[in-house]
C-alpha cells in the first residue's frame, strides 16, 4: 500500500510537471521572430502617426500665427487740436471686419462710430472733423492705421485743397476736449469683431485693447 501510494504520487508529479512544461513551451513558442517583428512595426507605425499629427498641428499653429491680426483702438494727441481716434493693426496679417457695434448710454445701438458721434454731438457744438467709415468686410492690412475720427486742422485743409481755412470755423481746445469726451464716455461700449485669413475671430472694445478670441 505504501509503495502504491508513493508510485501514484510520483506519477501525478510527473504528469503535472509535463503539463507545466507543455504550457511553458506553448507560451514561449507564441512569441516567434515574425510576431516580434510585426509588433515592433506596429509600435513604430503608431509612434510615426503620433509624431505626424503633432507636427501637423504645430505647422497649423505656425501658419495661423504668421497671419495673426491685432487690432487696437487708441486716442492720439489728446488735449490738442490734432486729436484723433484711431484703429491700428499691430499684427502680422490682415484683419477683416466682421461686425461693429456701439452701445450708447441712451440704449441706442449704432453700427459705425461716426453715426454715434453725429447723434451724440449737440447742435451747438461746432467741431470740424474728418472720419473714416468702418464697414463689415473692410480689410485692414498689417501695420496700418485708420483715423476713425480726426480733428481738421489748417494743414489738412491746405493739403486737401477743398476749402479755404478762412471759410471754415477753426477748432478750439474746447471742441477737441468735447470730441474726446464723446468718444471716451464710460457708458459707451464699442465692440469690433474681426477675423484673420484663416477665419479665426477676435473681439476688441474701447475698455480693453486686448483681443479676445472667439471660439
Amino acid at each position: 500500500m505504501v509503495w502504491n501510494s508513493y508510485a501514484t504520487n510520483v506519477l501525478k508529479y510527473k504528469n503535472t510537471s509535463r503539463i507545466k512544461s507543455d504550457v511553458f513551451i506553448m507560451r514561449k513558442g507564441f512569441w516567434n521572430i515574425e510576431k516580434m517583428v510585426g509588433l515592433t512595426a506596429l509600435i513604430v507605425s503608431l509612434l510615426t502617426l503620433i509624431v505626424f499629427v503633432y507636427q501637423t498641428n504645430l505647422l497649423r499653429k505656425q501658419q495661423y500665427m504668421s497671419v495673426y491680426p491685432h487690432l487696437s483702438l487708441m486716442n492720439e494727441k489728446s488735449g490738442t487740436l490734432h486729436y484723433s481716434f484711431s484703429l491700428s493693426n499691430y499684427g502680422v496679417g490682415p484683419a477683416f471686419i466682421e461686425s461693429v457695434k456701439i452701445s450708447a448710454s441712451n440704449d441706442m445701438v449704432y453700427d459705425d462710430i461716426i453715426h454715434y458721434v453725429e447723434k451724440t454731438m449737440g447742435k451747438q457744438d461746432s467741431i470740424n472733423y474728418a472720419h473714416s467709415n468702418l464697414w463689415v468686410g473692410r480689410l485692414i492690412p498689417a501695420n496700418e492705421k485708420i483715423n476713425l475720427i480726426q480733428l481738421i486742422d489748417d494743414t489738412m485743409i491746405k493739403d486737401w485743397g477743398v476749402v479755404s481755412s478762412e471759410n471754415m470755423a477753426k477748432n478750439t481746445l474746447n471742441s477737441a476736449n468735447k470730441l474726446y469726451q464723446i468718444l471716451n464716455d464710460n457708458e459707451m461700449d464699442i465692440e469690433i469683431i474681426y477675423s484673420s485669413v484663416y477665419g479665426e475671430k477676435w473681439s476688441i472694445g474701447n475698455h480693453s485693447n486686448v483681443p479676445k478670441k472667439i471660439e
